[in-house]
């Protein structure tokens, strides 16, 4: 009995770890959320939005060749000052919409749709 539970353990841990409800776009974190990528590109971030579950660390990546912040409108979450070919991430716990900005930039928006 306590192998046949152990068995159904690692299954269901390993079915968890490769499931994925946007196509298989999102990876396993370490921390067991997912990860996704927003990159800092022409003046937009792109995608400009993007659906993830709850616990996902997002990545903002500047590509550009002009340095950009990833700031959240409602202060959650700011990235300070990414220079050409920095990053920053940000893990989501909540459920919600959150829209962002470039500081510097603010005609570059994005959003976030975080899903419980």
């Amino acid at each position: 009995m306590k192998r046949v539970l152990i068995l159904m353990a690692g299954l269901a841990l390993g079915l968890a770890a490769c499931g994925s409800d946007d196509g298989g776009s999102a990876t396993t974190a370490e921390g067991g959320g997912a990860e996704e990528r927003v990159e800092l590109v022409d003046f937009a971030f792109s995608p400009d939005t993007l659906t993830v579950p709850v616990g996902t660390t997002v990545t903002w990546e500047n590509s550009d060749s002009v340095s950009h912040t990833a700031t959240s409108d409602d202060d959650v979450w700011d990235s300070d000052t990414l220079a050409s070919g920095s990053e920053f991430s940000f893990t989501l716990d909540e459920a919600g919409t959150f829209s962002y900005f470039c500081k510097i930039h603010p005609s570059m928006t994005g959003s976030i749709v975080v899903e419980g």
